[in-house]
């Protein structure tokens, strides 16, 4: 009887001891359980998210360009045809401006709109993109995140931005000035000519546009 019962109470110890681990595990924090991925499997695993993302991005990019293409070149084609077509000096035209150029303006204003979302979506892309890249050692991403982001004006921005990219990493660091020293990251008015900013003037542009044009008509 006593072997039985021994043979039951061993029986039962992997499971009395394996519940407490699982509920252990099943407590940890989201961060320290992905630290238990073994070393191998791990930078495996954030290759191929980075490389998913680095899908994403690029494809974020082509809508952005390509939707921004359309808008343009729809706009210009409509803004033509009206300006040609129609004389000047008659209510009719002026009505016609007003209807196709309230149209144009608020597909303007919403295409504006669908732009801040894809370019809140690129930003932590890219965000994810810079962490992983300084957990494996890679750069690439990186230094296009320091050319987009740094200097304004003079060395003394281009030096804090390298410092905040690279969060202690005095190697990444001094690669990021090392890039900033170079030719190839001496760039005129980046802050001016940034892609978000030009992108972003499209539409104010084309209601300027519509605008001009019933004045002229007018």
């Amino acid at each position: 009887m006593r072997d039985t019962n021994d043979g039951g109470q061993s029986a039962r110890e992997p499971r009395e001891t394996r519940e407490p681990w699982q509920r252990r595990e099943g407590a940890l924090p989201a961060e320290e359980a992905a630290m238990r991925v073994p070393p191998r499997n791990r930078w495996q695993i954030l290759l191929i998210e980075y490389e998913l993302l680095d899908g994403y991005w690029a494809g974020l990019q082509q809508r952005i360009w390509m939707s921004g293409l359309f808008l343009v070149g729809m706009s210009m084609l409509g803004i033509t045809f009206v300006a040609v077509s129609l004389k000047a000096g008659f209510q009719e035209t002026l009505d016609m401006i007003t209807l196709v150029g309230g149209v144009g303006s608020l597909l303007s204003l919403a295409w504006w709109l669908l732009l801040r979302r894809m370019f809140a979506a690129e930003r932590v892309a890219e965000y994810r993109k810079n962490e992983i890249e300084r957990e494996l050692g890679m750069r690439s991403a990186l230094y296009l995140t320091f050319l987009r982001q740094s200097r304004l004006f003079g060395g003394r921005r281009g030096s804090s931005s390298a410092r905040r990219l690279a969060e202690g990493d005095r190697e990444l660091e001094s690669g990021l000035k090392q890039l900033d020293a170079s030719p190839e990251g001496r760039t005129l008015l980046p802050r001016f000519l940034a892609e978000r900013l030009v992108w972003s003037l499209v539409p104010v542009l084309l209601i300027a546009a519509w605008v001009g044009l019933y004045v002229m008509k007018g």
